[in-house]
């Protein structure tokens, strides 16, 4: 005779079987054994890691229900609390105490650009061995920036990547025991250009994130709960996301957004910054980046042909390979285009047109051009309007002297002035990056209270604490005006 008794590990279903003549057991699964964490999935996954970075043609027959279908899935590792830590204690930042390992997988996704434009992305999703909450809400992670060469996707962990600050904002919030999804991007690690800084992309592939993890794991796995979290040009992401949330829609409710030091001022200082004054303000990395956002729009609006088609022609393939063929730290500081393209301001690299026509859009709102309309109406795009009934946690870093606080005024007067629910905290000691080590135990509790249904925690310090009066302080316009950058 045999008996069946369940017992459950992790969701797991344990039989157990005796008799006179044999005797057959079958002990718990090992919850940081690949099995366990393969146990809570509802595809397959079998690809390797390289597969997942793949082509593959869209549904022929596409519709909206197809955003966040699950294309390819591969284990990855489990990633050890020594790992994470090292992250931590590398950068000389503080240690936010991590308590859990975590499987990591490698997914690739469908999203959308413009209706009935699909594209691919690829994602890492991570599954801590304890998790927060049984259902389990979901963290969508927004990394910040990379570079935009496919080596560069974070989920790749490339040792040409740029890996610190995706892996802090990760190994925080995932070490932590939340269950997170951190989508690489479409076009960083799959096919096409990465459009850095565009809000149609980075909105629509976070928020397909939110369908992606539940068309990935069993039903009843993760909660109906979302929080979006993202950092620096990921906060951006985060906020476009924020914005998007009632039109392009999510799968299960987005209770909060958090930005750290988001980049939300007005996109049309990556024009400024081309014009004759700019030269003033360039730097080989803002150089650098005006180049990818340039690169990726190009690439977005005008086809894939057209992605160097800002440049000088005697550069354009030059800069093409320089962009995709380094990382973040190979194409940015003292490895960026005044070192390998010969430019140190924008007439040396750009059409004379950008350089007058975009420039001075940018820098003065003088866009009486074809050419500077167009561009306009992307910089009103790349910072859309927030909804207003879903709350906002903007972090700062006082010291950051990246996204400075005079910077970062300009788009809180963004946020406040289109009516955000906003609350905006700082971290007095953090710079751009060692602000989310250091704001780790706040942010933890107040995703424990729009997640889990705990006590709110003690106000955070506001903006006052750098200045009582703080300005926006970019050169450029900055307008509350959605129909304006």
């Amino acid at each position: 005779m045999r008996l069946r008794l369940p017992f459950v590990a992790l969701g797991l279903p344990l039989f157990l079987a005796c008799g006179s003549s044999e005797e057959a057991s079958v002990g718990p699964v090992d919850p940081a054994s690949k099995e366990a964490a393969l146990a809570q999935l509802a595809v397959a996954c079998t690809d390797s890691v390289d597969d997942v970075y793949r082509a593959e043609p869209p549904p022929e027959a596409w519709s909206s229900a197809d955003r966040g279908t699950i294309v390819r899935c591969a284990y990855d590792r489990l990633v050890t609390v020594e790992e994470m830590r090292a992250a931590f204690v590398d950068n000389a930042y503080v240690d936010p105490g991590l308590t859990t390992a975590v499987h990591k997988l490698r997914v690739s996704y469908w999203t959308e650009r413009a209706p009935g434009q699909p594209l691919l992305t690829s994602a890492s999703f991570y599954l801590p061995i304890t998790r927060k909450g049984e259902p389990s809400p979901l963290l969508v992670l927004a990394h910040g920036s990379v570079g935009v060469a496919d080596k560069c996707a974070p989920s790749k962990e490339s040792e040409d990547g740029f890996n610190k600050d995706w892996q802090v904002l990760t190994y925080t919030l995932a070490g932590d025991g939340w269950v997170s999804i951190l989508p690489d991007g479409p076009g960083l690690g799959t096919e096409g250009a990465h459009t850095w800084g565009y809000s149609v992309d980075e909105g629509h592939t976070v928020l397909d994130g939110t369908r992606a993890a539940r068309k990935l794991t069993k039903s009843g796995f993760l909660s109906e709960k979302n929080v979006i979290l993202g950092h620096s040009i990921g906060g951006h992401a985060a906020l476009s996301a924020h914005a998007y949330l009632h039109d392009y829609g999510t799968d299960g409710e987005v209770v909060a957004t958090v930005a750290y030091v988001p980049i939300w001022l007005s996109s049309g200082a990556w024009g400024a910054l081309l014009s004759t004054t700019g030269n003033a303000l360039v730097n080989p990395t803002l150089l650098s980046v005006t180049m990818q956002y340039h690169y990726g729009h190009l690439a977005a609006y005008e086809g894939e042909d057209a992605a160097t088609d800002a440049f000088l022609t005697e550069k354009a393939q030059a800069a093409k390979d320089v962009l995709e063929g380094g990382c973040w730290r190979d194409i940015t500081g003292d490895n960026g285009p005044q070192t390998s393209l010969g430019a140190s301001k924008g007439s040396e690299l750009y059409l004379p047109e950008y350089v007058d026509e975009v420039g001075n859009c940018g820098l003065l709102n003088t866009c009486d051009t074809e050419l500077a309309k167009r561009w306009k109406a992307r910089w009103v795009t790349d910072r859309p309007a927030p909804v207003t009934d879903v709350p906002i946690v903007l972090w700062q870093g006082a010291k950051d002297d990246f996204i400075k606080p005079s910077y970062q005024q300009c788009g809180i007067d963004r946020l406040e002035g289109q009516n955000a629910d906003l609350t905006v905290c700082v971290d007095p000691e953090g710079d751009h990056s060692s602000l989310i080590p250091n704001s780790a135990t706040w942010v933890r509790g107040f995703l424990a209270e729009k997640l889990l249904g705990e006590a709110a925690p003690a106000a955070c310090p506001g903006i006052e604490t750098i200045s009582p009066d703080l300005k926006c302080g970019a050169p450029i316009p900055n307008s509350v005006d959605p129909n304006e950058p």
